[in-house]
């Protein structure tokens, strides 16, 4: 391998380490909006249900937990950029989830990149949002 070849591979893999940082961030952020959102709107779940993430091979789930433990999925972040039919998804996609372990991957609803805000009485509270027309 020549030099040049080495030094590429490692901005690259330098590039795709800085970019999984900036989306944990936002991820972290996001479940931190939805925690903080529920919390002004409902008092009675202060101190009992917040939200968390996990990362898996292509998603980042996105879950509310109760009393500790899951309890629902909110949604999905796309972690990698990938097509489907006519469709491009992005990193950082946010995604609607079709179960616990699955995301509907038929359009985007936004991307955390872009930003994503959670009013507290919005219907974001309760996922992503869903495709009009």
């Amino acid at each position: 391998m020549k030099l040049k070849e080495l030094v590429n591979e490692v901005n690259a893999e330098q590039d795709a380490l800085e970019k999984a940082d900036k989306l944990c961030t936002a991820v972290e952020k996001l479940c931190e909006d939805l925690t903080t959102a529920m919390h002004e709107k409902w008092e009675h779940t202060r101190g009992e249900t917040t939200h968390d993430f996990s990362i898996g091979k292509k998603y980042i789930r996105v879950y509310s937990v109760e009393n500790g433990r899951p309890a629902s999925c909110w949604g999905f972040i796309n972690i990698l950029e990938f097509t489907k039919g006519n469709v491009k998804f992005e990193s950082g996609d946010v995604l609607k989830s079709a179960g616990w372990k699955t995301p509907a991957i038929n359009q985007p609803r936004g991307n955390l990149f872009d930003g994503y805000d959670i009013p507290p009485h919005s219907m974001r509270l309760y996922g992503p949002d869903y495709l009009r027309g």
